[in-house]
């Protein structure tokens, strides 16, 4: 069955802040080319109990929007679902019931996210990467983020920003949550019970060999971007 593509826009300023990020990351490279294996990518994705095929899979831009309408589900029940990536593991998943706002997130990253993450690494440092969602912009979240990270963590308004309408550049979002949910969705969970158990198997059984293919594929996608000027480059995959 052919399921028509989500076409998705770049606003005028999108290609300078993609090639500033892009900057950023290879330099950090250059300076330490084991940098890519330090930066944890995160993200949330829906989870519902309807088995749909996820729209992550279904993504492809255009420079003009052309009004194309997809049905959608409303009021399904489900769970927000937390995941970092990174090359030394899979941290999460954490879930949320309802809506995830900025105290609730805020919450998860004191008493879960990041204690996951520092168990992972240890003493070594490590960056965060978010998106721009408000949960994530929130001012407390942002405050709480600088004291602790220092500096070492990317998203909008970040001590790096990370550009926003730039999926293509983040693993969770190109690889991890399509992934997962078409692994899930196969199972057919019942209750919310039964969703949560088959994320969390679907997130176990993803090898360590795969976390470090897909950071590879981030780093060749960002110089891919690089070399785009930040322009489009979603259609060479």
């Amino acid at each position: 069955m052919y399921i028509p593509r989500l076409l998705l826009t770049m606003n005028e300023d999108d290609t300078d802040r993609r090639l500033e990020y892009c900057e950023w990351f290879e330099g950090m490279m250059r300076d330490d080319e084991a940098f890519a294996g330090k930066v944890v990518w995160s993200d949330e994705a829906q989870f519902e109990l309807n088995g749909t095929v996820n729209r992550h899979n279904c993504v492809y831009w255009s420079s003009e929007n052309p009004h194309i309408h997809l049905e959608k589900h409303v009021n399904l029940p489900g769970l927000t679902v937390w995941c970092g990536l990174s090359s030394r593991g899979l941290i999460g998943p954490f879930s949320f019931e309802g809506t995830v706002t900025g105290a609730l997130y805020l919450d998860m990253l004191q008493t879960s996210i990041l204690p996951a993450i520092r168990e992972l690494y240890v003493d070594e440092s490590f960056y965060l990467q978010e998106d721009g969602a408000p949960p994530h912009y929130q001012r407390d979240v942002r405050m709480y983020l600088d004291e602790t990270l220092s500096g070492r963590w990317i998203g909008r308004r970040g001590a790096v920003e990370f550009p926003p309408r730039s999926t293509y550049l983040t693993p969770l979002d190109f690889y991890l949550s399509g992934s997962l949910k078409d692994d899930v969705y196969r199972s057919k969970p019942a209750t919310l019970n039964d969703l949560r158990e088959s994320i969390a198997m679907s997130c176990a059984a993803i090898t360590l060999d795969t976390l470090q293919n897909v950071v590879h594929a981030a780093v060749r996608r960002i110089r891919q971007c690089f070399d785009a000027d930040g322009g489009h480059f979603e259609h060479l995959h």
